[in-house]
């Protein structure tokens, strides 16, 4: 778990000393994607494998502490993710998940609290 959060961030960690800018690329290239509809709306555009690995790390995660369906679990860490491009740059969402991976030290079980804000939403819509 704390593994998977680890890998997460060593791979935003390196994404961003690569520049972020590099890594952005327009909406529209993601319109072949199931939520694409999220990811246009989204006032940020993240390079989609990290997109794809925030998502398979975070439906993981969400299977093993919380023992979620992998369709519930993928769905609730899309939408945090698309909840993050509304509001943050992919420099400021490495960031987060930064501070993240250090809280999930102290709690490996325990919802980060700089992910919170990103999860309330969509776990509310979840059902």
């Amino acid at each position: 778990m704390v593994r998977s959060i680890r890998a997460l961030s060593i791979t935003f960690t390196v994404a961003s000393t690569v520049g972020c800018t590099s890594l952005l690329i327009p909406s529209q290239a993601n319109a072949h994607h199931t939520h694409s509809a999220q990811i246009a709306s989204a006032k940020y555009t993240y390079n989609p494998q990290l997109v794809r690995l925030y998502t398979y790390e975070c439906t993981k995660k969400l299977r093993e502490v919380k023992g979620d369906s992998a369709d519930k679990a993928s769905q609730i860490c899309q939408c945090s993710i698309s909840q993050m491009q509304q509001q943050h740059s992919q420099m400021q969402a490495i960031q987060i998940f930064t501070k993240a991976q250090a809280s999930i030290k102290d709690d490996p079980k325990a919802m980060p609290p700089e992910l919170s804000p990103y999860f309330t939403p969509c776990i509310s819509t979840s059902g």
